[in-house]
């Protein structure tokens, strides 16, 4: 019998076939049922439909869907009430009594799923019983829920925890909430629950940022102690959310010892245009207490950082980068917390800019360079280098000739141009108006024409010989020059005589002067390659050897041409003594391009020769019939040259030999590199060349001046073609680290970069691995004591389970016999949370770093961090 409200229209529920679906006018429902909705609402189910005889209520079963305007939901079971406009939506048990299809709802604000939901299409307002919502990066639970119509939620008995499981293994316990999507969550009274345990850390409201869009705020401080400063507040301040295309961030550090600093950063960035980012720190460093007399003192610390890069599609024809990396000397060693950093004795900075025009030989290139060493407190400035130059042209290349190449085709032409100020200072003038005292500027241009003439093209053997012939003009712009003079001071010999010995002196005027020259010059050279093979008999692997070796000679020659240009020598003259010449020096001596001319002829011949060396290598498979090359040695090479005017009767016109070479073997696993040079010319009692042979003094061929030798491998574990969960989490760890937005805190400054290469590699092995060791060698004997230094560095990491790593980074000085800087470290994934250990156990720089903290960047505060700085051992 049917009942007298409902009648029923069932289906067997069929995967193959297509759900039946109804779909309701809402005109014509409002007229017979009463609803007030605006729009059509669709639905649908694969198991069957019930609806009332007053065809005001319709029950879905299996699959339920629901849509009406942009709100979807789904789940095994629906009420529509249409009149009321609502709906009612719960899971279904299965045939082993587990409750499937809980309610799944959908709308732009929102996207969760619950137990039990109610919700009124009218109202915007619903009900929902144990709901999961994302919020952000974060997941928020509830047993009760209140959704109001201006998309805020309201909950009570919640959870909210980063942790992506449904029964997740930390959460902060909410006794009651709001939900604002987009925007913030607020708590009333909330507490940490860990591992299901209670913990008693209780706070009387919360505050949990949940917007897309960047927003400012106030930045809380890390607290903490040294030995050496005491207690310390760091990396306090405010963010600004400036716009959507650059932020601000101010922070500062204070000391209880007196020492403070502050940090200024932004990052900008304008889609197809640039990015960057700029940092400023500055730091006063107080040592010591003011009432002790000689144990205080007080020192400053400045850091310049600036990345900018310029996006390809903005401009193809020029580009504008920048690289800041610039400090005081002692910045690393006092404030920075990476071990790489402190032991880096070098910086580098590089602003630049280039200009190129489409269909023409001319490119514009502007740059600012800076260079500094923390050991010596060297710092070098180019500021600004600007060149301009032409590429090589054929200017009397005919545009659409016919008929063979005429001779006059081939000459070339180019030009190049050049401005450079130069400064060397330290930095501790670096700001100051003295680093321009001992500024060096100057402009050189050059414009050479050449023909270069192949006699040989024919001839296998000297088809790379060719003459160059070229016409050459250089001129330069200088605002100084040298002046040199004599003075005399006055001595008495043994018989009281009265001598007077003159003394150069030298003093530097400023005078703006243009100098150049005009002069021809001719070059040759030839590099034929030489090929030998042996070949091996047998059944061996070894099949042959292959040399090659590519022998060059080349010779250039520039005539006297001092009859003919200006002449910018001058002599400095003893007239006391019978005017005797002491010194001919150039009034451009010591500036940046030297003189334009030169005094007298000059030439050269040189000399060099490269050998290569390869194998054929026969397969280990008797039934494959491939010879596989294998290099034995990637280069040789010999190089030397000959001085044709050189005037000095007591030294060498050659000079002495140096040789390089590198080689890969192994399967490219052993890389070995060396170089060095030797000569074969004797030396006297100052250490200066003679030409006396060094075989004649000692009976060796040849004296080993410098050598060095550079060897190293690594090996690692194959790496897995997929990925477990926990190889993609080590990834979006990794990502997290590389992306500025998501990143917790700035890797650079607070953690071991040699730990965060750990983050993301998973491989197939249970236990995986990686290992690299080099080893350096160097020989130095400039005068009768040698110097050798030998170092050995190895470093490594292998992984105990996927969700463990070990790693460490160590080396041996083998002439000190003792160890370098030694960090280990120890990573361990903790699904929602992690944890690192980095030690560096002796040295200058021991210390050590504990801490385990949520992934999150939502939850950054939430961690325990217990460290040592290496400063307190300063």
């Amino acid at each position: 019998m049917v009942p007298d409200t409902l009648y029923r229209m069932s289906r067997l529920a069929d995967t193959t076939r297509q759900a039946d679906t109804v779909r309701i006018d809402s005109a014509a429902m409002a007229g017979s049922s009463g609803s007030d909705i605006t729009s059509e609402v669709t639905y649908t189910a694969t198991d069957s439909l019930v609806f009332s005889l007053d065809g005001k209520t319709v029950e879905l079963y299996g699959k339920a869907r629901i849509v009406y305007e942009s709100i979807t939901l789904e789940a095994d079971y629906i009420r529509y009430e249409m009149d009321q406009n609502l709906v009612i939506a719960t899971g279904l048990p299965d045939s082993a009594g587990n409750v499937v299809g809980n309610p799944v709802f959908k709308d732009p604000n929102n996207s969760f799923e619950s137990k039990k939901l109610r919700y009124n299409f009218k109202t915007q307002k619903g009900y929902i019983e144990e709901v999961i919502t994302e919020q952000e990066g974060g997941y928020l639970h509830a047993e009760q829920t209140k959704k109001q119509s201006n998309g805020h939620v309201h909950l009570k008995n919640g959870k909210y925890t980063t942790c992506d499981l449904e029964h997740p293994h930390f959460y902060i316990a909410i006794t009651k909430g709001i939900s604002m999507p987009g925007d913030k969550i607020i708590s009333g009274p909330a507490y940490l629950v860990l591992a299901d345990v209670p913990l008693p850390i209780g706070l009387p409201f919360g505050f949990f940022p949940n917007s897309k869009t960047k927003s400012s705020g106030i930045l809380i401080p890390k607290y903490g102690e040294e030995q050496r400063r005491g207690f310390y507040l760091r990396e306090g301040g405010y963010y600004f959310a400036m716009n959507d295309y650059m932020d601000l961030k101010v922070t500062g550090d204070i000391y209880t010892n007196g020492t403070w600093g502050l940090r200024v950063g932004s990052n900008y960035k304008v889609n197809y245009r640039f990015a960057g980012n700029l940092s400023v720190k500055y730091f006063k460093n107080v040592t010591g207490y003011k009432n002790i007399e000689g144990l205080f003192s007080e020192s400053r610390d400045y850091s310049i950082g600036w990345s900018h890069s310029q996006d390809a599609r903005a401009n193809p024809n020029s580009s504008f980068r920048a690289s800041v990396n610039l400090s005081s000397s002692s910045y690393d060693q006092n404030h920075t917390r990476n071990i790489n950093s402190v032991m880096t004795n070098t910086k580098q900075s590089s602003i630049s800019y280039t200009k190129s025009w489409p269909n023409s030989p001319f490119n514009l290139s502007a740059s600012l360079n800076h260079s500094q060493n923390s050991k010596t407190k060297g710092v070098n400035l180019t500021m600004p280098k600007i060149s301009f130059n032409m590429t090589r042209i054929n200017p009397f290349k005919r545009k659409s000739g016919t008929g063979p190449k005429r001779w006059y085709e081939e000459i070339q032409l180019s030009y190049s141009s050049i401005l450079e100020n130069r400064i060397k200072t330290t930095d501790s003038l670096l700001f100051t108006s003295d680093v321009f005292n001992d500024m060096q500027n100057g402009y050189k241009h050059t414009i050479p024409l050449s023909l270069n003439i192949k006699p040989f093209r024919k001839t296998p053997m000297l088809q790379s010989f060719a003459i160059t012939p070229s016409m050459n003009y250089r001129g330069m712009f200088y605002s100084k020059q040298v002046h040199k003079y004599v003075t005399y001071q006055e001595v008495q010999d043994d018989q009281g005589n009265v001598k007077f010995n003159p003394i150069v002196n030298d003093t530097l005027i400023n005078k703006f002067s243009y100098a150049h020259s005009l002069f021809p010059s001719i070059g040759s050279g030839v590099a034929p390659k030489i090929y030998g093979m042996y070949q091996f008999t047998g059944d061996g692997r070894l099949e042959a050897i292959r040399h090659v070796m590519t022998p060059s000679a080349s010779f250039s020659y520039v005539p006297d041409m001092s009859s003919y240009q200006p002449n910018y020598y001058r002599e400095v003259v003893d007239t006391v003594n019978g005017d005797a010449v002491l010194e001919e020096y150039s009034i451009y001596e010591g500036q940046l391009y030297g003189t334009p001319t030169v005094n007298g002829a000059s030439g050269s011949l040189n000399f060099s020769l490269r050998n290569n060396l390869e194998a054929k290598v026969r397969s280990k498979v008797d039934t494959i019939d491939e010879v596989e090359k294998v290099k034995l040695i990637d280069n040789l090479s010999f190089s030397t040259s000959l001085n044709l005017f050189h005037t000095d009767t007591l030294t060498p016109a050659w000079r002495p030999v140096s040789f390089n070479g590198n080689a890969r073997v192994f399967k490219n696993k052993l890389n070995l590199s060396f170089r060095g040079t030797m000569d074969p010319f004797g030396y006297d009692s100052l250490r200066t060349r003679t030409r006396e042979t060094y075989f004649s003094q000692t009976g060796n061929p040849v004296r080993l001046t410098s050598a060095s030798i550079s060897a190293g491998f690594s090996l690692k574990s194959k790496q897995n073609q997929g990925q477990d969960k926990s190889g993609q989490a080590n990834q979006d760890r990794q990502s997290q680290l590389n992306n500025p937005d998501m990143a917790r805190e700035n890797p650079l400054e607070n953690y071991d970069p040699n730990m965060e290469e750990y983050y993301g590699e998973y491989v197939d092995f249970d236990i995986p691995w990686s290992l690299r060791v080099d080893y350096n060698f160097s020989y130095n004997k400039p005068k009768d004591e040698s110097k050798i230094v030998q170092t050995v560095r190895a470093s490594g990491d292998f992984s105990l389970t996927p969700n463990w790593k070990i790693g460490f980074n160590t080396g041996y000085d083998l002439d000190r016999k003792q160890f370098t800087t030694t960090n280990l470290s120890i990573y361990r994934d903790l699904h929602c949370w992690e944890m690192r250990i980095s030690v560096v156990p002796f040295g200058n720089y021991r210390s050590y770093n504990f801490q385990i903290n949520a992934k999150s960047s939502i939850l950054s505060d939430l961690k325990y961090n217990k460290r040592k700085a290496w400063q307190d051992n300063f």
